[in-house]
């Protein structure tokens, strides 16, 4: 492939180099010239592979939040919306594109630029471990750094598996002159899978557990987090190869059944567990909040439970983490495939019924605690009496639904369920200096858990490791699994009506455990419910009428607000807003459905009471297409690169 083939140069390397070492804070003028730095007298010392391993971090997240932005799991500048490519957020009034493909033609473009950055990313962590392996010394700082190596490689091939399935595995320094081995066919998704275990094993076997040895450092792979990976890769492969085979979808893995895969997590997940137990952050036992500031830690270091995150310092970079910021919205918006996840807090399902008549501080006091620990309810009062706002910002106790002056970018949600995960109570703006969570713990609880079910050999014990360690931490209600509520488990939430109970409540526990985390998507494809969850769905959002109860008010209100008698004040003039520009007019600026839900897609046709909503072709989009320049180019030297199923 060509993004792959790259000529061996001193010069690519020494530009690579140059860009490390300027990321890094050490005192690099002892080193020698750039121009007479090469790969056999650079892998040497563990200082020098740490300073070609810091290039590979930015491959972990974007993750740093500026307002406006609205980045996802796949670029982007912002961990505001990671779950905006799912049922589960939107972004303001414009229709999800990767989503709603009714018009999409089949045909692959000639470049794809998650092949082609793939490719590039392996190249890199190929030249790195040739060299490494070759040269570097003995010691235990050179092994853990050979060992982020082999993590980041399982890392991009990862990515590799979940965009494009089964694609050429390089795992050789090669350059143009090794034409044979660069075009190398397609290996079969079961390969790469087993292909990323390996590295995972050797990455598990070199790294240090976190706060050891040069575990210790701030924000680096540990141990920990490549147990978490491989953990993360057997249960998307194994549940892969398991429901598309069930399904037989196009997509299946001829003559496997995801069963090998499965197998590994318990032994993977049991060494965190014989490490661990049961701790994981609690916030010293405040369950009103430990699940939402789990994520607003300021040095997650001796953080409970979190294995890898991302560090900010304010003083080095123009904008930096803020988790203020994310709570404004700007724009991304929850939506009710996530809110109608929830069960209540004693652990029975939600009632539905025609008519929607849930009002959000309703919703705080029944449902699960994570949900008023994810969502901002308006009991909170307005956003700017936070503690630690000082007063300024967004005086409103309700999240803006419609875009009117002048606050048209501050507080604005479509769907009227605001993001409150991860609250930082400080004036930060863009100087934030809240680490950023990449994983932890609970990944890999859930994930025993979730394959245990699937494979059949679940009990209680293992439910009450893994399951209801988390509930505890908010005090939910545990989960029984001789005795859960009887309940439908509607296909268009993620839901198998076909598999177990205890499955299904599995799957709700990591679709809440997880919400906004950039799961989703990954979830949806490997559990084969895509189309399922996807087609035909028209985002719904909060009740309209607590809205406009909150922000219309009538002429002989704006009068008494416009008084001096504060006992006859609206809430919206109690909350520190005077003027009467807010006028929600339905079917103008706002609208619902039937059941009385925001429509916040109301002036589209396919989005309003019987349209057809979103869509995706079941027979195409659960992967991208390899690019027809690929494709042609190993034609042109007498070999093969096959397409994806559906592209043309």
């Amino acid at each position: 492939m060509k993004a792959y083939i790259s000529k061996t140069s001193k010069v690519i390397f020494a530009l690579f180099v140059l860009m490390n070492l300027a990321a890094c804070k050490k005192d690099f003028l002892d080193k020698s010239p750039l121009d007479a730095v090469n790969p056999e007298n650079f892998f040497k010392k563990a200082s020098d592979l740490q300073i070609f391993a810091n290039g590979f971090y930015g491959r972990l997240a974007p993750q740093y939040n500026t307002q406006n932005g609205t980045g996802t799991v796949s670029g982007g500048n912002s961990n505001v919306a990671l779950d905006a490519n799912t049922d589960m957020m939107i972004i303001q009034t414009t229709v999800t594109s990767s989503l709603y493909r009714w018009n999409t033609v089949s045909v692959a473009g000639a470049t794809n630029d998650s092949w082609s950055g793939g490719y590039s990313n392996i190249r890199s962590d190929n030249y790195f471990l040739h060299y490494a392996n070759m040269n570097a010394e003995k010691t235990d700082a050179a092994t853990h750094y050979i060992g982020e190596g082999y993590f980041f490689r399982a890392w991009d091939y990862f990515s590799m598996l979940k965009t494009f399935g089964g694609v050429p595995i390089i795992t050789e320094a090669l350059d143009d002159s090794d034409l044979s081995k660069l075009l190398t066919p397609r290996a079969s998704r079961y390969e790469v899978a087993k292909q990323i275990i390996a590295d995972l094993d050797l990455a598990i076997a070199k790294l240090n557990w976190k706060g050891e040895g040069q575990g210790a450092i701030a924000g680096r792979v540990n141990k920990e987090a490549a147990l978490t990976l491989k953990a993360r890769v057997a249960l998307y492969e194994g549940s892969w190869e398991y429901y598309h085979g069930k399904k037989g979808t196009p997509y299946a893995m001829p003559g496997k059944d995801g069963m090998e895969f499965l197998g590994m997590i318990e032994p993977t997940v049991s060494q965190l567990i014989s490490r661990y137990g049961t701790k994981i952050y609690t916030a010293g036992g405040d369950k009103t909040m430990a699940y939402n500031q789990l994520f607003a830690q300021k040095n997650a270091s001796n953080v409970d439970g979190v294995f890898l995150y991302k560090v900010y310092d304010a003083s080095l970079l123009t904008l930096s983490n803020n988790f203020f910021f994310k709570i404004l919205d700007s724009g991304p918006s929850i939506t009710d495939h996530l809110i109608d996840v929830y069960l209540n807090k004693d652990g029975t399902p939600q009632v539905s019924s025609g008519s929607y008549a849930n009002t959000l501080n309703q919703l705080s006091t029944t449902l699960d605690p994570r949900f008023r620990q994810t969502v901002w309810t308006p009991d909170r009062g307005p956003l700017n009496q936070l503690p630690g706002r000082g007063g300024d910002g967004d005086p409103f106790r309700y999240p803006i639904i419609a875009s009117q002056a002048p606050y048209t970018s501050i507080g604005f949600t479509s769907t009227g369920y605001r993001n409150f995960k991860g609250a930082v109570f400080a004036q930060e703006a863009t100087k934030g200096e809240t680490d950023d969570v990449l994983m932890r713990y609970e990944e890999s609880l859930l994930a025993l858990a979730e394959a245990k079910a699937i494979l059949g050999t679940i009990n209680q014990a293992d439910i009450d490791k893994t399951v209801n360690v988390i509930r505890a931490r908010v005090g939910m209600a545990p989960l029984n699994m001789n005795a859960i509520p009887a309940g439908t488990y509607r296909e268009d939430l993620g839901f198998d009506p076909g598999s177990t109970p205890v499955l299904n409540e599995v799957r709700r526990e990591r679709t809440v455990e997880f919400a906004l985390e950039g799961f989703r998507l990954d979830d949806l494809k490997r559990w084969a419910v895509y189309e399922k969850v996807i087609n035909g769905y028209r985002p719904k959002g909060a009740l309209l009428q607590e809205f406009l109860d909150y922000f219309n008010r009538s002429a002989s209100q704006v009068a008494l607000d416009n008084g001096s008698d504060p006992t006859l004040y609206s809430q919206i003039r109690k909350d520190g807003y005077v003027k009467n520009e807010f006028n929600l007019v339905t079917g103008n600026n706002v609208d619902k459905f039937a059941n009385g839900r925001i429509n916040p897609w109301f002036k589209i046709a396919d989005f309003k009471e019987g349209g057809r909503g979103l869509y995706i072709d079941p027979g195409r989009d659960y992967l991208s297409f390899v690019p027809l320049q690929q494709i042609k180019l190993y034609q042109a030297n007498n070999a093969t690169l096959s397409q994806n199923p559906g592209w043309n």
